[in-house]
């Protein structure tokens, strides 16, 4: 991954989780262990996780990746600790169908994952064209919809591997770029309330990175 492309390319489609002191302090309490133990999903949905999130944002040099920064921890903390009883249902059914889709494709169960198997599952997902991930998204829409009146309507496999998958990749980066270490360290870091300089030098504006706050 080239990281100064990628830091250019996380916009405002990532900021879509507030960032209430509460949702903050969650993270800023995750860290990576050798061992992640979800508490939230099983154990293979956990190998799964943790392999996408060091796929979306791996360590380059000296710029810590997701899995580095506990990202994983915190996005399975939050599924557990902030999602509603509805949510987190739609989390699990989502995952459901992902070992269904791993294990036709790969004849293996999530917890055997390797990283080639699940940047295969990426790409299939997160690199398809737009009209497709547009279709994806109104599936997801029309199920939801149908679901609020019948909580036993399936959604379509596709459409919600797509959008757990989507869900994950933007948590991922929201999270990394809101860590205190990646916000500080990595990115522009200028404390509120700032000052305005109408001409200064790009060196003293950030050379060009993108804002933590």
């Amino acid at each position: 991954m080239d990281r100064r492309k990628a830091l250019k390319n996380i916009g405002l489609g990532a900021g879509f989780l507030v960032a209430t002191p509460s949702i903050v302090s969650l993270l800023q309490s995750c860290s990576s262990e050798p061992e992640f133990t979800p508490v939230f999903l099983s154990e293979g949905e956990g190998h799964a996780l943790r392999k996408m999130v060091d796929l979306i944002i791996p360590s380059e040099g000296n710029v810590p990746g997701a899995t580095e920064l506990g990202i994983h921890n915190f996005i399975d903390a939050y599924w557990n600790s902030v999602l509603s009883a509805k949510d987190q249902a739609h989390v699990k059914t989502a995952f459901r169908m992902l070992a269904g889709e791993f294990r036709t494709t790969f004849e293996e169960e999530l917890r055997d994952g390797k990283s080639s198997e699940f940047d295969a599952i990426l790409a299939k997902y997160l690199k398809s064209d737009v009209e497709q991930q547009q279709l994806w998204k109104e599936d997801m829409n029309t199920y939801y919809t149908a679901f609020s009146e019948d909580n036993m309507v399936e959604p379509d496999v596709e459409a919600n591997i797509f959008s757990l998958l989507n869900s994950i990749r933007e948590t991922t980066i929201w999270s990394w770029k809101t860590s205190r270490e990646i916000g500080k360290n990595v990115l522009w870091y200028e404390p509120i309330p700032g000052k305005f300089q109408g001409c200064v030098p790009l060196s003293e504006a950030g050379n060009g990175n993108e804002m933590a706050l």
